[in-house]
């Protein structure tokens, strides 16, 4: 399914190949990440389900269980092995490599992912968290104010993260697509080659970000709409209302639920190929600069 991979390209001719190369191929995709993407949308469902319990419950003063954050952990563990899935099969239409070794490496960057991820929202908690404490404490601020910075210090630290993170999507994609690529290189030479192209993965970012934006707004519509009739009939219900909402309504938002995670999922599957096209247009870019060093140097 490659589509003249190493191609210098612009960010704009990443965004058209990686929409195009889905589009041409969309029922090939589809024959090869459906079971995968039913997977996730079946977690996604189930997460959605417990997320509306938990809110439920809160709203009537319920105490919660240990058990629902067994459950949630479970989910994640599951939601991490389905979206490896995902990543591997989607990866077997885009290289040589077997799904087994896709699946592997695709495995390893999932968890690489979570991790930074985890770590980077932990520090700026943390940080907010210590940052009202030391506010607060000294009488720098109001607690009121202390709260605004310590929210201003949240949010510039996970951007900071974000901006740290995006080199990984050159080194991570180079990573599952070659054979004998090794692990270490997420954060060593394949790493530093995504630094010195920071400004065009950034842009490029920027631009699928509001692209999917668009398309998240516009598919996830009716399950809002059925999702917001549930919870404010649940409230009034709560508050001595009559059920006014159809006996088949917690059916019809599984439906919903279950084809609106269905469609994001290739959001994810645009964003695979994406990176790729992003990798094969770093890749020759670097090949020409290397090409341009040489004959320099050749005729000093």
């Amino acid at each position: 399914m490659e589509n003249n991979l190493y191609k210098s390209r612009s960010i704009y001719g990443c965004v058209k190949d990686a929409f195009n190369l889905l589009n041409l191929n969309i029922l090939t995709i589809l024959k090869k990440t459906w079971m995968p993407a039913i997977a996730l949308a079946v977690i996604s469902t189930i997460y959605i389900l417990g997320c509306k319990n938990v809110m439920i419950a809160n709203l009537s003063g319920q105490k919660l269980s240990y058990w629902i954050l067994l459950g949630f952990i479970l989910l994640a563990v599951c939601e991490t092995m389905a979206q490896s899935w995902l990543m591997g099969k989607t990866y077997t239409l885009l290289n040589t490599n077997s799904f087994k070794e896709n699946l592997r490496k695709a495995l390893f960057i999932t968890l690489t992912n979570l991790f930074l991820t985890i770590v980077i929202i932990s520090i700026s908690f943390y940080s907010g968290g210590t940052a009202i404490a030391i506010f607060v404490s000294k009488h720098v601020f109001s607690p009121e104010k202390a709260m605004s910075i310590s929210l201003i210090i949240q949010l510039a630290i996970m951007i900071i993260g974000c901006i740290f993170i995006l080199p990984f999507i050159f080194s991570t994609t180079k990573y599952i697509m070659g054979k004998d690529t090794k692990f270490v290189n997420i954060i060593g030479k394949d790493y530093h080659t995504g630094i010195k192209h920071l400004g065009f993965i950034l842009i490029g970012q920027i631009i699928t970000m509001l692209f999917y934006m668009v398309i998240m707004i516009v598919v996830s519509l009716p399950f809002m709409i059925i999702f917001n009739s549930y919870l404010f009939n649940q409230m009034g219900i709560m508050n001595g209302d009559s059920d006014g909402m159809p006996s088949y309504l917690t059916f019809l938002l599984i439906v919903v639920s279950l084809l609106t995670t269905f469609l994001y999922t290739y959001i994810f599957v645009y964003f695979y190929i994406f990176c790729y096209y992003i990798y094969g247009a770093i890749t020759q870019q670097e090949k020409e600069k290397a090409d341009i060093k040489m004959k320099i140097d050749k005729y000093e």
